[in-house]
């Protein structure tokens, strides 16, 4: 596996034509991601305070919607050719089918978290995944460790603590 992630690195590294027109957009798209994040938090509980529906039926309906817009895009970008069960098969393949599993996990827990507990204590634990991704990302990716990462992933850690710490019953 460390020379799948090995040679993950050095295609990630390498310049291409696409990536010099991307410029840095995909510091809008995370903006983006982060609001839309914040916003779902906030929506789940709201659906989720009167009883009406639970949390599992509220992740059906957002993930269905999940599946409508990434399947339109999909399809819209010719990206649909690469569903194949060869293409499943192979590394690349598994991956994408382990992050799959990786994203239920997350989401499942998250939403279910979120109508049981209160919000200002489940966001900010479940946020702790930038931690995570991170740590994996050095571990794994073999991206640079630095001082400043280091300081970032212990005030993360000092941020969790201090805002959901200590939960009101």
């Amino acid at each position: 596996m460390s020379s799948v992630f090995r040679q993950r690195q050095l295609a990630i590294s390498k310049p291409t034509a696409s990536l010099s027109l991307m410029s840095k957009s995909y510091l809008l798209w995370a903006v983006i991601g982060m609001i839309g994040y914040s916003v779902t938090a906030l929506l789940v509980k709201f659906a989720t305070q009167s009883g009406r529906f639970s949390g599992y039926f509220v992740l059906m309906v957002s993930s269905a919607m999940v599946v409508a817009t990434s399947t339109t895009i999909t399809i819209l970008r010719g990206d649909i050719r690469a569903f194949s069960r060869d293409n499943l098969a192979s590394a690349d393949g598994l991956f994408a089918l382990g992050s799959g599993a990786a994203l239920m996990i997350a989401v499942v827990f998250y939403f279910l978290a979120l109508s049981e507990g209160p919000a200002s204590v489940v966001v900010p634990i479940y946020g702790m995944f930038i931690v995570g991704g991170a740590v994996l990302g050095l571990l794994f990716l073999h991206e640079p460790f630095t001082l400043r990462k280091a300081l970032g992933i212990l005030l993360a850690a000092i941020s969790v603590y201090l805002i959901a710490g200590h939960p009101t019953p």
